[in-house]
């Protein structure tokens, strides 16, 4: 890592840490009913708020926008420049997925930059389709939001993707969790990039320019962070906490994994450097049951396409530990579709910090 990307870190993740974890805590999940813990939705006052700019523009203000007087302007390599307005882009027909969005600094050290939401918002083709976006030259679009924070898409990266392998293109969204999106969550138009990192949903979406300039470009690419935005294979123990005491017995140890790569295949715990155990992965029917509002979401509505646990989606999890008395580690990793495994370390932040993700408890008989 070079000194200006550490001093980006430290600006952007630890001013506003303390206020993601007293808002997220590290997303505690309950077990409802045997093998399955819930709740799979983080509630809008719940999701963490974290501003790419705040850190890197000297005066930052969180924008106030309002949707009567908004506008999203496309220009540069089109055939026409063209300005919607709020009731313009309702107007085009909308799509709900459901995202786990993680921010490329969370990590097992900085807990509580990561939620699950429903996203309601226009596919971005059709609005780039209202310009005329020039594809024998343009190859990126660069993404500008009223804050200052920039970003860009490779057009790849929504003209060729191959709907088998469960990615949706990016949205222009206008609802979070089937309400209209609040000031912090970027209202009233954000991105949402199915299978990307946080930083790639640019919030207060004003500005969207296509170029011939192939380099990265953004706020966080001129830090030194990755320009792919997927979020490698990851998870998280939620329940029991770093440090806390319990019985001796069985104790339901849970947590989440999820990956913008690929969906979860499986989830390993172990106990004091043991033999990697299968945890038990939450099916499907039981998040739906518990959460039927994931029923007008697109992965819930194209079950053919999008395979569970999907990708972009957090897979919630369970172990059953039999707990001896003494004080012990426990350790999870999860494993992709495509067969990649956490690895054991991982100290570069620049694609973001995936690390085996390891616990202490102490066991009082």
């Amino acid at each position: 890592m070079t000194l200006h990307r550490r001093d980006f870190l430290r600006r952007s993740a630890v001013g506003v840490l303390g206020l993601a974890l007293t808002r997220c805590g590290v997303h505690e999940v309950q077990p409802l009913v045997a093998g399955v813990s819930l709740p799979f939705l983080t509630p809008v006052g719940d999701y963490y708020v974290k501003n790419g700019a705040e850190g890197s523009i000297r005066g930052w203000q969180m924008p106030d926008l309002r949707a009567a007087t908004w506008s999203l302007t496309i220009d540069g390599l089109v055939d026409r420049t063209v300005t919607l307005s709020f009731a313009d882009l309702q107007a085009l027909p909308t799509v709900e997925i459901v995202k786990t969005m993680q921010c490329v600094v969370d990590s097992n050290s900085a807990q509580g930059l990561v939620g699950t939401a429903r996203w309601r918002g226009v596919p971005i083709s059709q609005v780039l389709a209202l310009a005329g976006v020039d594809r024998t030259r343009a190859r990126r679009l660069h993404l500008f939001g009223a804050d200052g924070f920039t970003n860009n898409l490779p057009l790849t990266r929504i003209y060729d993707l191959d709907p088998s392998e469960g990615v949706v293109e990016p949205l222009v969204v206008t609802e979070m969790n089937g309400a209209p999106l609040t000031r912090e969550h970027g209202a009233p138009v954000r991105l949402i990039v199915h299978d990307g990192f946080g930083f790639s949903a640019v919030k207060w979406l004003t500005r969207i320019t296509a170029v011939a300039d192939e380099s990265p470009f953004g706020t966080y690419q001129d830090a030194g962070f990755t320009d792919e935005h997927r979020s490698p294979v990851f998870s998280r123990i939620t329940a029991p906490t770093d440090n806390l005491t319990v019985a001796a017995g069985r104790v339901e140890i849970t947590g989440f994994a999820a990956s913008g790569v690929e969906g979860i295949e499986a989830v390993e715990v172990s106990i004091d450097d043991s033999p990697w155990q299968p945890a038990t992965l939450a099916d499907r029917a039981a998040v739906l049951a518990r959460h039927p509002e994931l029923a007008s979401t697109l992965q819930f509505t194209e079950r053919d396409r999008f395979v569970w646990p999907y990708r972009a989606v957090w897979a919630l999890w369970t172990f059953a530990w039999d707990a001896s008395p003494g004080r012990h580690r426990v350790r999870v990793r999860a494993i992709d579709r495509t067969g990649t495994t956490q690895p054991d370390r991982d100290l570069e932040i620049s694609d973001g910090v995936n690390a085996i993700a390891s616990i202490r408890v102490e066991v009082k008989s």
